[in-house]
């Protein structure tokens, strides 16, 4: 019987990968404990036929050593953790789940952006430490009279912008590699990135990380922004510095951040990030609803299937010409 292993994960049940799996006559097998490093996923992964992987490490040396492997899927949309040259040289199929948790991340950030807009979690924190009144908190422009800067304009940007126009946000957004037509036909402006870092009074991250995007949120883009600016990050942790803005909140230069996601994680204990008046702090949490985790599960094990079965995933990202 051929066998789908799972790496590492965090549901709470198996059931529904299980019920598509074994209904397709292929047995699905949970490693105890969890992947964590390159050598755990070589030593309990071996009789993969296909792996479901969340964190785990997959580069080279690991698809190299699993000799039965036809293909890769990663709980997600993301996939950072994974070598996809090396599977493209070595003839296995990488999927991800690309229409994974779109609606759930994007009112996420929208939250956010409205609430650190409304400077609801400056004023929470002021009560809760006896202040009282929002002079100190002032200027509160009125959506209609601000900008939204949206970095990156894939699916869930473009949710984002959908949602935000019923607020009145005039919409910008920076992204070379989408083309006119998607901007056209969501009334969006698209902007060259300096543009929009210094004419948007509220920033919101939709890139991946790769190697230009890797920390672009600095102190010399920040420098850029508009006095008063807030950011909001629901993306990918790397893309922003922390120490530049953890000094630009400190300073007001940056008047708030909602920060979803965090260079390392979980985000340390002695992070000045958890001490500051003027932040929203999530733990990786935005792509979770239950009816999210329920397709993710579900779509993850319907493309392992089809890897098992020569079949290409409606998701694959790399289809070997050898499968």
């Amino acid at each position: 019987m051929p066998t789908a292993i799972i790496s590492d994960h965090t549901f709470p049940s198996l059931d529904l990968q299980r019920e598509v799996l074994e209904s397709a006559a292929i047995e699905l097998v949970e490693t105890n404990p969890i992947c964590v490093t390159e050598d755990d996923v070589i030593e309990r992964c071996g009789a993969a036929d296909a792996l479901l992987v969340q964190w785990a490490p997959i580069t080279r040396r690991v698809l190299q050593s699993l000799p039965h492997l036809k293909g890769i899927v990663r709980y997600g949309i993301g996939v950072n953790n994974i070598d996809l040259i090396a599977a493209k040289d070595l003839g296995i199929g990488i999927a991800n789940i690309p229409t994974y948790c779109i609606e759930e991340v994007s009112n996420h950030a929208l939250a956010m952006i409205l609430g650190l807009g409304r400077r609801i979690p400056h004023d929470h924190y002021r009560i809760m430490h006896g202040e009282w009144g929002i002079a100190p908190l002032l200027p509160i422009p009125a959506f209609i009279d601000m900008s939204l800067g949206l970095i990156g304009f894939g699916t869930i940007a473009r949710r984002v912008a959908q949602k935000a126009k019923s607020f009145g946000f005039h919409i910008v957004a920076y992204d070379p590699y989408v083309n006119d037509d998607l901007f056209t036909e969501n009334e969006v402006k698209r902007v060259e990135l300096d543009v929009l870092l210094s004419s948007a009074d509220v920033i919101s991250l939709h890139c991946p990380l790769v190697e230009e995007t890797t920390h672009l949120i600095n102190r010399n883009t920040i420098q850029k922004m508009k006095s008063g600016v807030v950011l909001v990050n629901t993306s990918r942790g790397l893309l922003v510095k922390e120490s530049d803005l953890v000094e630009a909140l400190h300073s007001n230069h940056i008047a708030g951040a909602g920060l979803d996601v965090f260079e390392e994680e979980p985000l340390a204990q002695n992070s000045t990030l958890r001490t500051l008046p003027n932040v929203i702090l999530t733990s990786h949490a935005a792509s979770v609803s239950t009816r999210a985790v329920d397709l993710l599960q579900v779509k993850a094990a319907e493309s392992a299937r089809d890897f098992i079965r020569g079949k290409r995933p409606e998701s694959a990202l790399v289809w070997p010409a050898t499968l």
